[in-house]
């Protein structure tokens, strides 16, 4: 293989293939870029892909001799950097010995086989449908750290999709709290999708996706969900069981409803999150009155005591809560456009919803901790 093309367009491609290169993995292949010469359109595909996630992307190149290639991601990404002018030229002989070399530089490292790389899954789905790409990162950050991160319920690891042809509805759990984001009005939904997508998957795709109102494609497969952006394609294997009754989470009646301005409820929780770390867990106490919500948090590192002007209906009660986990929550809605909140007890026990007075578009679930 010979090619030479502009540094930034190189550059540009190996950017979203990072994030779905695998970092930690017995198998050499999986750190690697695959480097595929595309002589009729004179271009070079790149593809990453760690089993569970990957990604294709191209630049165009002077291809002097085809081929394909393995190379290391994160030294091909940094020497390309590195290099100066605005030309590189990627050589490697018959050995996968590797040349990168620009403005009188010259980086010598070793690659492998192309032909080593894994099989790729087909990039085409049974069913698509679009949607603004700022619409759809903005749904997948107000869900996904609900979601849990340890393996003791592999399926509570993901995000559930549910689509019909009137909305698209994303739900992650972990079995301490719950986030649900629903969007209607989006044109050419398939009918009855349903789907759990890794939230790794998904933490990478928010830093992929810009806030804008241009559509994506999103295709789904028979084990993979791919989304195409203009210059790249993104897919991820779904994960696999069948998701949890998430509707039996929601408490069946309320007691006492609370209703606080967005902007008051987040100033304190995040002023509460001041004195709370890793040796410090101590809950956040809610005590529901007549003159508001008193919130106290007490730990090792000092005290915070606060009451935060609000309406109340029902009955006065004395709740706790992972700060952490209610602050979550309110980002979430905070990013859903709400301006106010409205908070639904039933006992010190139970459940605690986290909804919009207004609005149906999101919903969170808290489960209280113990006060001793």
């Amino acid at each position: 293989m010979r090619i030479r093309a502009e540094k930034k367009a190189i550059l540009d491609a190996v950017a979203p293939c990072l994030g779905t290169v695998a970092t930690r993995s017995a198998s050499e292949m999986l750190s690697c870029l695959h480097l595929k010469c595309d002589e009729e359109n004179k271009k070079v595909v790149i593809t990453s892909f760690d089993y569970t996630k990957g990604a294709r992307s191209g630049f165009d190149a002077e291809i002097q001799e085809g081929g394909t290639l393995l190379v290391d991601a994160v030294k091909f990404n940094a020497m390309c950097r590195a290099l100066p002018g605005d030309t590189v030229t990627v050589e490697a002989d018959v050995n996968f010995n590797v040349t990168l070399s620009a403005g009188g530089a010259r980086f010598d490292i070793s690659g492998l086989n192309g032909d080593l790389f894994p099989a790729m899954p087909v990039l085409e789905g049974e069913k698509s449908f679009h949607m603004p790409r700022g619409l759809f990162r903005k749904m997948l950050q107000q869900v996904v750290f609900a979601c849990a991160t340890v393996d003791v319920k592999p399926i509570l690891t993901g995000i559930l999709f549910e689509v019909d042809e009137e909305k698209i509805t994303m739900v992650g759990c972990d079995g301490f709290r719950l986030a649900l984001r629903r969007e209607k009005g989006i044109k050419g939904l398939p009918i009855e999708s349903r789907f759990v997508m890794p939230a790794r998957s998904a933490q990478e795709l928010i830093k992929l996706l810009p806030d804008d109102d241009e559509d994506i494609r999103i295709d789904l497969g028979f084990r993979h969900v791919i989304i195409f952006f203009e210059n790249f394609t993104f897919f991820t294997r779904y994960v696999d069981g069948e998701y949890i009754e998430y509707q039996k989470s929601f408490p069946k009646e309320t007691k006492t409803h609370v209703s606080v301005p967005m902007e008051a409820a987040l100033g304190c929780f995040e002023r509460c999150a001041l004195l709370i770390d890793d040796r410090a867990k101590s809950p956040i106490r809610f005590e529901v009155t007549e003159a508001g919500l008193h919130v106290v948090c007490r730990t090792a590192n000092g005290k915070i005591d606060e009451v935060i002007p609000c309406q109340v209906e029902g009955d006065g009660m004395i709740v706790g809560f992972n700060n952490r986990y209610l602050l979550d929550a309110i980002h979430g809605a905070a990013g859903a456009g709400a301006g106010e909140l409205l908070m639904e007890l039933n006992s010190p026990l139970a459940s605690m919803i986290i909804r919009s007075p207004e609005r149906e578009d999101f919903l969170y679930v808290v489960v209280p901790m113990r006060l001793t």
